[in-house]
Formats: structure tokens, sequence, C-alpha cells
């Protein structure tokens, strides 16, 4: 298989790396020749590589775009303009309108769209959706998920669209489907045009989950927790661990009491997500089967990021207008 990387800066050295033990033959383009002189080290071949990505589109039979997401509209249309099957970086798009012009696009002409909400792949997630399938945790109360830590920030978006974005996806792939409403405060202490802060709340019918996300938080982290009535997990994507928690709350006579019971560490795979991810998108391009986070992931998650920024500027919760869609799989 070929297929051609668009964008080599940090994240994207790890999708060269990452396809380099995939594929059997690998283009790469990226409008920096310093970042082009940079795969010197990384053995590509002199006539696989251009700042020019439009060069190799018609040799390829996939592309991997992992550029700044101002860019992404413009790169997508014109690769699946041109038939080619396309693996984007999260966000998808600036806006959910540009996201919709992409799973149109990709849609009407039969080509597989795949967003890199990583997440999904992960070891970890299977098998909290396999214990959420499975009852374990019983009904569903509240969740939470931090992805913060000092950092600098992008310049193309900001940490609502770039790291909050991240599980807003899981929780909407997790339960199955979007939340009905938000409640959002966002800020830029950095005086900024984009934020660095973001706290929100998102309602999936009863259940609400809070996701914080920020660059200004000295401790990195990287962990969600769902809380039933049952029981309750506590994975932390940092240390690759994922624990259960038997607790639950008990009606004795006039009160409610705390029941403490066993807490057990749940084995999960080592593979490395973006490797799963990347995989799976190879064998898309094979099997044409829908990948796990197709373009309306990608759209869905964007309408939560606008939700957020508009509940922020209004001060007040918003619900979300989603369009009908049977298994919300269809053309949007």
């Amino acid at each position: 298989m070929k297929i051609l990387l668009i964008g080599i800066g940090r994240w994207g050295k790890n999708h060269l790396i990452a396809l380099q033990k995939l594929v059997g033959e690998l283009f790469v383009s990226d409008s920096d020749p310093g970042q082009i002189k940079a795969c010197e080290e990384f053995s590509i071949q002199s006539d696989h590589l251009s700042t020019d990505y439009l060069d190799f589109i018609d040799s390829v039979d996939g592309v991997d775009v992992v550029t700044p997401a101002d860019s992404h509209l413009t790169i997508c249309r014109e690769c699946l303009k041109k038939g080619k099957d396309v693996f984007v970086e999260k966000p998808m798009a600036l806006t959910s309108k540009e996201a919709k012009e992409m799973v149109s696009m990709a849609d009407g002409r039969g080509l597989i769209l795949q967003v890199g909400h990583i997440y999904r792949y992960h070891p970890a997630v299977s098998k909290i959706k396999s214990l959420l399938e499975e009852g374990r945790l019983g009904t569903i109360r509240y969740a939470y998920g931090h992805f913060m830590g000092f950092k600098r920030p992008r310049m193309d978006v900001g940490v609502t669209q770039t790291d909050a974005i991240h599980f807003f996806d899981l929780f909407n792939y997790l339960f199955g489907h979007p939340p009905q409403a938000v409640r959002s405060v966002v800020r830029n202490y950095l005086n900024s045009l984009l934020d660095d802060t973001s706290i929100s709340v998102l309602e999936y019918g009863e259940t609400i989950v809070l996701i914080e996300a920020g660059y200004m938080p000295p401790e990195k982290r990287r962990d969600v927790s769902i809380v039933g009535d049952k029981g309750s997990i506590y994975c932390d994507f940092r240390k690759n661990t994922l624990l259960f928690y038997e607790n639950r709350h008990e009606k004795q006579g006039d009160r409610w009491v705390a029941m403490e019971g066993k807490c057990s560490e749940i084995p999960i795979g080592s593979e490395e997500p973006l490797a799963i991810e990347l995989k799976a998108f190879l064998e898309s391009i094979v099997t044409r089967k829908r990948p796990l986070a197709d373009g309306r992931a990608g759209y869905d998650a964007l309408k939560v990021v606008e939700a957020c920024y508009e509940s922020s500027k209004r001060g007040e919760r918003i619900e979300i207008e989603w369009e009908e869609s049977k298994e919300r799989k269809e053309p949007i």
C-alpha cells in the first residue's frame, strides 16, 4: 500500500515513524523545506519527499493529514476530489460547517474519512466500553475527564478544540451518543485570541460529565473516571492503568451508607494507540468498512466544542440541535 503523509511537525513525525512500519511505500510532504530536510534521519527516499503534496497525490492509495487545523478543509477537499481515502488529525476542521462539507464529500464519493480521535483506539477504552456494555457499573451517574498540563499553546485552535475535544469524543463513543446540552466556561488568560483554560459540563441524559482542559496546571493529567450505582472505574492514560472499584451507596433505614468494595486492576494491552488507529485506517482502505472514528464522529465533537464556546459567551446552558439520523451514521 502507498500512503502520503502530509505534515511532519511534532506529531506528524510520530505518524511517520508508525507508518514506516505499516506501509509498503511512504511518500512525505511538508510545506517547510526544513522539515523535509529533517526526513533524512528517517531514511525516506529523496524522490518520495516534496514541499507540495500534489506531486504525489495521484500515486498513492490514501492520505494522512497532520497539519494545522486551519489547513484541513483545503487539503482534505483536494484529496477527496482526487478520489483518495483520507485520515485527518483532530480537530478535523475549524468549524462543524467545514466538517459537514468534508463528510458529505467523502460519503458522496464512497471514500473513507477517518478522524484522529485516538482515544477510541486506546486498549483501555476498549475495556471500559466492554464494562459499560456488560452492565458492570450499573446505571451511570457521573463522569469526569482531565486533559491538562503546563505546555505551549497551539496557534491554530484553542484548548477546548485541541485538548478537551479528545474527551468530548471519548464520552460520545462510550455512551453511544453525543450530549444533549452543555454548560461551559472558557478563558484566555494569556490574552490571545484563543482559549487556554476550559471547564465544561456535558449532559448525557441524567448523566453529567465534567471535562477540564488547560495549558497552565503544573501537573500533567490524562485521566477519566466513570461512576455507576454498582461500581466505578478510574483510568490513567499516562500510566496506562485501569482500576475497577466495587463501591456503592446502600440505603439502611433512614440513612445512606458508603459501602467500600475491593479495588482491582484490569489488565490492558500496551500497543500504541497511534499504531492501532493507523492500522485501522489501512484496513478500512482495503475492506471499505466505516472507521470507528469516522467523519461523523469528528463532526459531532466539533458541534460540542462550538456549543461550549457559545455557552461560555452567553453564560448559560446551551442545548445542542442534532440532525435526525438512524444510528447517526447516515450522511449529514
